[in-house]
């Protein structure tokens, strides 16, 4: 890609020749301040790394299926056949070491001491290198489990460090601290110039058809710190420093919200009545190109060869055929001087066309069948839309709104056939069916995107202890004025109160048997809680993130990653309301006590775990009775029921409990496949959770094993299958998750 820095002057030497660094000049020219060649010569293989890191973590995962018309490399790596490093430009681990590598030159000659006007302005394009780096690290072992850790420039073939690499193994338990350890260049040092300096800005770059600012080409230092704490997951620790971290990004770094809602619009003729469906989710984030505010990070594509790389290797996979050409315009322009230059423009653009015929993957029906069994929802209102009348759940022939954003029905010779098309989007669907011509090439692949740092976010604090905020993030979203308070602070016309009582149960030992049983008394708390509504809802209808119970309200007050009185600008909603609609507190069905119960009830039929007679009633979530109820230890060695933690003003507070906290991880992990599906992470995401399932003595592989094999079966979410699929038994041995290593020649 050939980036101009506007302001700078004109660069009409080609992509090549800026983005791509002469080895040599490394060891010579380089001299330690003057960079920034060298850096986008970084991001030039990040280029060439991007979209194989994508397809890897795609084709292996649950979301997709091979087509008739698939390749045989890539049907191979979607059926776990032959990831033989080179058998395809897709397995080439040595795309992930060209980036490292450059990286390592850069900082084996960068000069952090440089000043200028008293000012160590190295420092910024230093941490960026350092956390590109990390990045990249990660990548390399969720796909190859261990990799050879190298922090010194590599420049010749016979050092030995594939066997016997001197700085060690990097894997996903150590690689953090690897990271933090590297003598001078420690990704800790790497975080706190971010913090301190901030981050490089080079202005705006153009690819030949748009104009990209640097700023969206940045690695933010709290996403990637947060990444590396979630992905190593070893102590509730970790989940803490997850949450921190996005939770500092969210509140300090970044001004945009969640806020993609899901219409149903009722119609009424005489008896018959039908719905009609709409959500902006994609016009917003994949239909506005590299421009939409849910992009955090991207990697630029050029819009021709002339300008530089061109990534199209993904929308190929996908079944679009691109092509791309360049138009030159010659001008004149006059300085103050009257005196006239000549000047010769030239610009690119990819076109794309769905082709049945070069569609190789496509969505599992596992995918679609998820997709089905999401609810859409409806809320009846009276005339004046004050009054909540009822709520409609349109499932039969209905599919959460986002599976026909992501992947159209479209009109070919072959019938009406899905596209993936996030990659070259099309916009102003009113229906689920479009023409092949009616798609626009994406000049940018996100690596990082806002909704997705929520999920990822609700992911770390569930394992710290908080399933219910992280169930508010799915169903409500998080803001100031959603969060239940324990303190009357109503006066806003904005805000309506209303006021919950929870049952709170007292801790009394069982004289019988005090080793085994615990009888917990009902204790009724009134606490006055306020919610966000608009002035035509009423009482109750939205708003409010009332799953928050007592218990989570008391404890979150010791956190600060769980103090969001500084999103005051950030309305945010639901994630999954983009494809489901608005939620109503009196929602029977899509509430955190029938779903986290029917999850936890679904994950025990697939692991056999069986739940005891008598504790049937309570399933682990706020249970509203007035008696007493037994609480009983699994025998099996997992918590099914509260632990007490501390007390408030007398009463007991309990922490979740095991079998809660994996129920709504799933259910996380249910919302980033309908939320992220074939954007690239689901692979990444299943293998990191399954790893945390794991280390908290659960099921996490066959967990991970189960999803994957079932993908080509038409079953709902938790629906069982008469038998396991083939992959099942390959996956339920983590050793066979990665990829394998270049073999030594």
């Amino acid at each position: 890609m050939s980036l101009a820095i506007l302001g700078l002057g004109t660069i009409t030497t080609s992509c090549e020749d800026m983005l791509t660094p002469d080895m040599e000049r490394y060891a010579t020219e380089f001299n330690g301040t003057d960079s920034i060649n060298f850096y986008l010569g970084i991001m030039r293989n990040m280029q060439g790394m991007i979209e194989q890191n994508i397809l890897l973590g795609e084709l292996r995962g649950d979301l997709v299926t091979p087509t008739e018309y698939v390749a045989d490399s890539v049907s191979e790596i979607i059926n776990f056949s032959n990831l033989k490093d080179g058998e395809s430009a897709i397995l080439n681990r040595s795309a992930y070491y060209k980036v490292i590598n450059q990286c390592n030159f850069y900082l084996a000659k960068v000069d952090s001491m440089a000043m200028k006007n008293n000012n160590y302005f190295m420092r910024r394009e230093l941490s960026q290198v350092e956390l590109l780096r990390a990045w990249t690290y990660m990548q390399l072992v969720q796909n190859y489990g261990s990799v050879p850790f190298i922090t010194k420039p590599v420049d010749n073939a016979g050092t030995g460090w594939e066997t016997n690499p001197p700085e060690g193994w990097a894997n996903p338990s150590n690689l953090l601290d690897l990271l933090n350890n590297v003598e001078g260049q420690s990704l800790t040092q790497a975080y706190n110039y971010a913090e301190v300096y901030g981050y490089p800005a080079y202005g705006s770059f153009s690819n030949g058809n748009t104009t990209i600012s640097h700023s969206q080409m940045l690695f933010n230092a709290d996403l990637v710190m947060g990444d590396l704490y979630l992905l190593r997951g070893e102590t509730k620790h970790d989940y803490e420093q997850a949450a921190y971290h996005y939770h500092k990004y969210l509140t300090d770094d970044n001004d945009n919200y969640v806020q993609s809602i899901a219409t149903v619009v009722k119609f009424e003729r005489g008896v018959e009545v039908t719905y009609q469906t709409y959500t902006r989710w994609g016009d917003n984030i994949f239909g506005s190109n590299i421009s939409s505010s849910d992009y955090i990070t991207i990697i630029p594509s050029a819009a021709n060869s002339f300008f530089g790389r061109v990534m199209t290797s993904i929308p190929q996979v996908y079944g679009f055929d691109p092509s791309s050409g360049a138009s030159t315009t010659t001008g004149t322009t006059t300085d103050d001087s009257g005196n006239e230059t000549e000047e010769t423009a030239t610009s690119g653009q990819i076109s794309v066309k769905a082709n049945y015929k070069n569609r190789q993957v496509e969505p599992s029906a596992g995918f679609v069948a998820m997709n089905a069994a999401q609810p859409l929802v409806y809320n009846d209102m009276n005339n004046d839309r004050t009054q909540l009348t009822g709520i409609n759940y349109l499932t039969d022939g209905y599919y959460d709104l986002r599976l026909n954003d992501g992947a159209p029905l479209v009109r070919t010779e072959n019938g009406r056939l899905r596209f993936i098309d996030k990659f070259c989007y099309t916009t102003g669907l009113s229906n689920d069916v479009t023409s092949t011509s009616a798609f626009k090439f994406s000049y940018g692949i996100p690596v990082y995107r806002l909704r997705q740092v929520y999920l990822k976010y609700a992911e770390a604090i569930n394992r710290a202890g908080f399933p219910r905020f992280a169930y508010a993030i799915l169903r409500d979203g998080l803001e100031p004025e959603k969060i239940p308070s324990d303190i009357n602070s109503s006066t806003n016309q904005w805000l309506t109160e209303i006021v919950k009582t929870d049952t709170i149960y007292e801790h009394k030992a069982d004289p019988a048997d005090p080793e085994d049983y615990d009888l917990l008394e009902s204790v009724a708390v009134t606490y006055d809680y306020t919610m966000a509504a608009p002035s035509y809802y009423y009482d109750g209808v939205a708003g409010g993130a009332t799953c928050i119970d007592f218990n989570e309200l008391t404890r979150s007050h010791d956190y600060q990653w769980l103090d969001f009185s500084d999103f005051t600008d950030k309305p945010n909603v639901g994630i999954r309301q983009a494809g489901r609609g608005m939620f109503a507190q009196s929602d029977s069905i899509c509430n955190y006590e029938t779903e986290v119960a029917n999850r936890i009830a679904q994950e025990r039929e697939r692991s056999g775990r069986t739940l005891s007679e008598d504790c049937e009633l309570i399933m682990t979530v706020d249970a509203e009775v007035a008696e007493p109820v037994k609480k009983s230890i699994d025998h099996t060695g997992k918590k099914d029921y509260y632990e007490e933690t501390a007390t408030y003003n007398g009463y007991n507070i309990y922490g979740p409990s095991e079998a809660e906290i994996s129920a709504v991880e799933t259910l996380i992990a249910d919302e980033m496949a309908l939320e992220t599906a074939f954007e690239g992470s689901r692979y990444y995401d299943l293998m990191r959770i399954a790893r945390h399932r794991d280390l908290a003595g659960e099921d996490g592989t066959a967990w991970m094993a189960w999803l994957i094999s079932r993908r080509d079966l038409n079953l709902a979410p938790y629906e069982s299958p008469s038998t396991v699929g083939s992959l099942f038994n390959y996956l339920n041995n983590a050793n066979n998750w990665y990829l394998p290593a270049p073999e030594n020649k």
